[in-house]
């Protein structure tokens, strides 16, 4: 990879944002969800309107890479919504700088604790937000969808000043 940039997302690309969201989860979920509910994932108008209001309310950031989307945040209220990376791009240091990136923005925003929520058997995932600083918080739920119910558990730190 010859580098990457981190800058906030533009309405237009809520689409381009979705089909990488999809494709994350695809290889990130593989074993961990349905085949059948991974195979399923589409790019609907409902989403790409739901995206766009996001963006436009600058709390989607998107790393560039080659001239294409490789990776997405999403965050608000004190929360980390998604950290989503191509898998071509996972362990580049693309997904650490989208994480400081979002937490820099959330602290911003006047919030001085962030969460949030993975899945309990993502090991990969668990890592990387325990390499940021995240620490179990003790809350867990379960995600139910279309063929699955996981447990999910929540993470949280403190964020501090730049």
């Amino acid at each position: 990879m010859t580098g990457f940039e981190v800058r906030d997302a533009v309405r237009d690309e809520a689409e381009e944002v979705l089909h990488v969201k999809n494709a994350s989860w695809r290889a990130a979920y593989h074993g961990l969800l349905p085949d059948a509910y991974l195979d399923a994932l589409t790019v609907t108008p409902a989403q790409v309107e739901h995206w766009q209001r996001m963006i436009g309310d600058r709390r989607v950031l998107v790393a560039e890479a080659e001239g294409r989307i490789a990776g997405l945040s999403a965050f608000g209220q004190a929360e980390i919504y998604a950290i989503y990376v191509l898998p071509e791009h996972w362990s580049t240091g693309l997904g650490a700088a989208l994480m400081t990136r979002s937490l820099r923005r959330l602290r911003e925003l006047g919030y001085d604790t962030a969460g949030l929520w993975v899945f309990e058997a993502n090991p990969r995932a668990r890592r990387f937000y325990e390499r940021m600083g995240f620490t179990l918080s003790g809350r867990m739920e379960i995600e139910e969808g279309e063929g699955f119910a996981e447990p999910v558990v929540h993470y949280h730190r403190t964020i501090v000043s730049p």
